[in-house]
């Protein structure tokens, strides 16, 4: 029964934060969101098995009520960056464009360690990266504010 109840509390809540970065959407800069979407530790453990069951609920949920007609890669991209970084996944959220016939095409997907995570399909290397958050380090950017904040507090102590 307990686990039943702890599934359904799993399914609102991913309903809930879908609402949630639809109305944020709608508001605010996609910078200033995502610091919001951001916690202010990457406490969790990553749980493979959690963040499958949170792909599928995001899916589900987009699948029902979608973002547009064009695709839900933008909001589900934003909730999937907010669950996994919660669980401790230091995933990086990248929006990309590439040249279609007669206008641009446009995508949004995360990496872990510069590989796609919970991305279906390949398609998502044939945009062009116009926007990544946080910066990747490796690639030359600068910190994100989690981690100069957890810097910050571990030189201290």
């Amino acid at each position: 029964m307990l686990r039943l109840v702890k599934k359904y509390w799993t399914v609102l809540r991913v309903g809930l934060v879908v609402s949630w970065i639809r109305l944020l959407l709608r508001e605010q800069s996609l910078p200033l969101m995502l610091d919001r979407l951001n916690p202010r530790s990457m406490a969790g453990r990553p749980d493979e098995a959690v963040m499958g069951d949170l792909v599928c609920y995001v899916d589900r949920w987009l699948q029902l009520f979608p973002y547009n007609k064009k695709g839900n890669c933008f909001p589900r991209s934003l909730a999937l960056y907010w669950f996994a970084r919660r669980l401790g996944y230091p995933v990086l959220f990248h929006c990309g464009v590439r040249k279609e016939v007669s206008n641009l095409d446009g995508h949004a997907w995360l990496t872990l360690d510069r590989q796609p995570f919970h991305e279906t399909g390949q398609h998502w290397q044939r945009f062009t990266v116009t926007f990544s958050y946080p910066q990747d380090l490796a690639a030359g950017g600068k910190q994100d504010a989690a981690s100069r904040r957890q810097k910050n507090r571990t030189s201290m102590s």
